[in-house]
């Protein structure tokens, strides 16, 4: 898995299992330095699953949940939307993908394709870039 879709899809995966919204797990990603120790272990251990990234995430930090309910189901499009629009930005401003990443979370669009009930997540990449853009 290249790092943009790592780091993608352990933010949304986590987002999911902790009922939180996947910018604000982003942030607390890089608040807790767990960005670099993610792309570290993929490049050793290239075969596992999301369960064993969340699982070694859990053991250095835990985002308890905001919510009572699962508000944030459809991390899969997500993950999907997520990549296509960091790669985008990547390209377009020859980011690295960390910073690429850190640009597409830090942005008011992620914030809205984040919620599931905005349903941002089901519009296309090249909207939610050039959302990105306007900021």
């Amino acid at each position: 898995m290249d790092q943009k879709t790592l780091i993608v899809s352990c933010v949304e995966y986590y987002g999911y299992l902790k009922n939180v919204p996947a910018n604000k797990v982003f942030l607390s990603f890089r608040q807790a330095s767990i960005l670099p120790i993610l792309l570290e272990s993929n490049t050793h251990f290239p075969e596992m699953d999301l369960d064993f990234y969340a699982g070694m995430i859990d053991g250095m930090i835990a985002i308890e949940s905001d919510a009572e309910d699962n508000d944030y189901m459809h991390y899969k499009e997500r993950i999907s939307l997520v990549t296509e629009v960091v790669f985008m930005l990547a390209k377009k401003h020859d980011l690295d993908d960390v910073a690429a990443c850190t640009m597409y979370y830090a942005s008011h669009a992620a914030e809205m394709v984040s919620e599931d009930s905005t349903g941002y997540y089901q519009k296309m990449a090249g909207d939610i870039f050039a959302m990105i853009e306007a900021e």
